[in-house]
């Protein structure tokens, strides 16, 4: 019986291997295959191909420019992250005590921008900014203010990279959020109302707990994504005034068809890649997830 057994739930395991053959020949084509390249020739000579060792990493890893996109894109990351799973679960909170209707409606209305590319949701906001005849400007003129180059001028140029930034991941990350809410048990709500537990009491000691794997997926979504920053600064600042908004992956862009060696390019570009991955594990680490069980 064991025997006919296995050979039962093996009969057609070729079949299942088959059916998953095409999705693995792709990642080999245009993940693995690419990776391994790129992995080997930062250590080559981009001229000559000659083994450098760890010359291109000491390489990019000297040019200040890049360095300051390091911290440019830690900081507008780390302000865009909070800024979205503090205002999203405050949000999602609302969701959850609006009529079923409205809720509705609301879903599908701050989800929207979700749905619009980086591209985009720049070129509206530009047309906001812009200091010829933007929106914004048009309301100083109104008011008899002078105009403010708001991808120039004091911190204007992070606070338009990060409020773009925020509404993009504000309506996804918020039903993320409003369907963990869903997922707790009314139960320990109703017993903490019996024992004279006030709302504030509630969020910290139930909401909070059981929305923490909801929070570590979103923390390492919003994190891996705002490291890869490109699109909006592109756009909006073009990483200035002087390197000021540059991002790692910006900075990596304007430079691969410019003066510095390729090979170096593809280390910085496999660093990014480490870094992110790092995080990631200590996002891990700090926050460690659990499955929540009924008690």
């Amino acid at each position: 019986m064991l025997g006919e057994s296995k050979k039962f739930r093996y009969r057609y395991k070729w079949v299942a291997y088959l059916m998953i053959l095409p999705a693995l020949g792709m990642l080999c084509v245009f993940v693995f295959t690419p990776l391994v390249m790129s992995i080997v020739r930062s250590f080559l000579d981009s001229t000559t191909g000659e083994f450098r060792g760890l010359f291109n990493f000491r390489y990019i890893l000297s040019d200040p420019v890049f360095l300051r996109s390091l911290l440019n894109v830690f900081v507008m990351s780390t302000i865009t992250t909070l800024l979205v799973v503090v205002t999203g679960f405050l949000f999602a909170n609302v969701l959850v005590n609006l009529n079923k209707m409205v809720s509705g409606v609301v879903k599908v209305l701050i989800f929207l921008p979700y749905l619009l590319s980086g591209i985009v949701t720049s070129i509206i906001f530009l047309l906001m900014l812009n200091y010829g005849g933007g929106l914004f400007t048009s309301i100083l003129y109104t008011f008899g203010k002078p105009a403010v180059s708001f991808a120039t001028e004091g911190l204007w140029p992070y606070v338009w990279i990060i409020i773009p930034s925020w509404w993009m991941g504000f309506g996804y990350n918020t039903l993320v959020l409003f369907a963990g809410l869903l997922n707790i048990p009314r139960s320990y709500y109703e017993a903490a109302e019996l024992d004279g537990a006030g709302g504030f009491t509630r969020m910290v000691f139930i909401t909070i707990p059981n929305m923490k794997n909801y929070f570590v997926l979103l923390l390492i979504n919003l994190t891996a994504g705002g490291l890869q920053m490109f699109e909006v600064p592109l756009m909006i600042t073009q990483g200035g005034p002087t390197n000021n908004t540059t991002t790692p992956v910006l900075f990596l862009v304007n430079n691969f068809k410019g003066d510095k060696p390729q090979n170096a390019i593809l280390a910085g570009a496999l660093m990014m890649m480490v870094v992110i991955a790092l995080v990631n594990f200590f996002v891990f680490k700090i926050v460690r997830s659990e499955k929540s069980q009924d008690a």
